[in-house]
């Protein structure tokens, strides 16, 4: 009896040493303060504005980056505010109101020093732990080009590429090879006399570079104007270069320029070859189910720049200097920046500025109409450095390139059409530092 008494009271002591133990467990050790639970985040809206990006903040990038933003940072919503007349980054300051998130192509960045819109973000992100290797190299180097020490002002969430893009039915039809990957712009050229061609009462053009002579001019590091000195730059050789190549595609017989817009003449009319464009792989997806049969190769290149193309824009995201919720925009910046949030992008067709070769080969996975077609071909070229531009730089191309169209319809020759452009541009800016 006594034997049974002694178990007994020894099965009670190990039950409340379990208990003891579980209870230790649940509090914490010995000494330790219980943590209290984290507060939950105040719901913030933050304010994006947009400058010369709306081909990038459409739709699908908004739903795309609102799935992630309500699993990781449910407290946070992006207000975007389209580019249009009172909701403009303009607009905006005028009307006193400071965007906390600004989307903007690299190009715009130095001018928003003036504005006191931007500041070195590099401590924040080294808080926030965003590692700047992941990024291309060349990419972050055009972010750091828009400031005087080399800060990081944002970062890049998408970049533009330069490709080549070609209609296989009119290949077909005249019985010529599709383009290839690895061309010389003389090779190009020379394929594409052979499908300019009336036939049944319509013309098909061979080729169109895009951008007249702009998009052929960046592979070689030319401006039309010295950022230093605001003076024009256009009176030398590889000016003279450009302004001849492009003339012998539109001296192609049948493959003059043109009135209709050339992504029209591709994927609307379906009468023009080839095409020299930026990323238009989501309205080129739509075409495809009206009847463009399409394909893609790698954009032609100047013989002793090998695999190389001109500016890519990089589309970055800046926190605001005087922004009110900062800590958020930053948040907002690493997500988006984030391998799942640029590998979900490149599924949709959208380049990514990561170094990833799993975000790269993924690019147009998600949609069917990509599937078949030679995306590998983008990666074959780099972008020469973006440049740092100078504020007269639009106008100043619009002026070069008014006088190419001279020059191809033959009013004077490409010496003259140069020498008056460098004398409009430099009166263009004389009269605009006067105002």
């Amino acid at each position: 009896m006594k034997m049974k008494t002694f178990l007994s009271l020894s099965g009670i002591g190990v039950l409340l040493l379990t208990g003891c133990s579980q209870t230790v467990s649940e509090q914490g050790e010995p000494g330790e303060q219980p943590q209290p639970p984290q507060a939950k985040a105040e719901p913030v809206t933050l304010q994006v504005a947009s400058q010369g990006s709306s081909t990038v903040l459409d739709e699908e990038f908004k739903n795309v980056v609102q799935s992630f933003l309500a699993k990781k940072y449910p407290h946070i919503t992006l207000n975007y505010n389209p580019e249009g007349a009172g909701t403009s980054l303009d607009a905006l300051m005028a009307a006193g109101t400071i965007p906390d998130l600004i989307v903007t192509f690299n190009g715009n960045l130095a001018s928003y020093k003036e504005k006191e819109l931007v500041s070195d973000m590099t401590p924040l992100f080294q808080t926030s732990n965003i590692d700047l290797n992941r990024f291309e190299p060349g990419y972050i180097t055009d972010v750091k080009n828009a400031s005087d020490k080399g800060e990081i002002y944002g970062l890049p969430i998408n970049v533009n590429y330069h490709a080549m893009y070609y209609n296989k039915d009119i290949f077909d039809k005249f019985g010529a090879p599709y383009p290839t990957d690895g061309m010389s712009w003389e090779q190009l050229i020379d394929l594409a006399k052979k499908v300019t061609r009336l036939e049944g009462g319509t013309q098909f053009r061979g080729l169109d570079p895009g951008s007249t002579v702009i998009w052929m001019s960046q592979p070689l590091s030319i401006a039309a104007i010295d950022p230093r000195t605001d003076k024009a730059t256009v009176r030398n050789d590889n000016w003279n270069r450009v302004f001849k190549l492009a003339k012998s595609i539109y001296e192609i017989p049948g493959n003059g320029l043109i009135t209709a817009t050339p992504k029209d003449q591709f994927m609307k009319s379906k009468t023009l070859a080839v095409l020299l464009d930026l990323n238009i792989l989501t309205p080129l997806s739509a075409a495809g189910k009206d009847g463009l049969n399409w394909d893609i190769a790698q954009y032609p290149s100047y013989t002793e720049k090998p695999n190389t193309y001109g500016n890519a824009s990089v589309y970055v995201m800046v926190a605001t200097k005087t922004g009110k919720h900062r800590d958020d925009a930053v948040k907002a910046i690493e997500l988006i920046t984030s391998e799942e949030v640029q590998l979900a992008l490149s599924k949709k067709g959208r380049l990514s500025p990561l170094k990833s070769d799993q975000v790269k080969q993924a690019l147009g996975a998600d949609n069917p109409d990509l599937k078949s077609k030679r995306l590998p071909s983008i990666f074959k070229s780099t972008p020469v450095a973006y440049p740092v531009a100078s504020p007269y730089r639009g106008k100043a191309e619009g002026i070069l390139v008014n006088k190419f169209r001279e020059y191809v319809n033959g009013s004077m020759d490409e010496n003259t059409a140069l020498a008056q452009a460098e004398e409009e541009i430099n009166k263009l800016v004389a009269t605009e530092k006067n105002k």
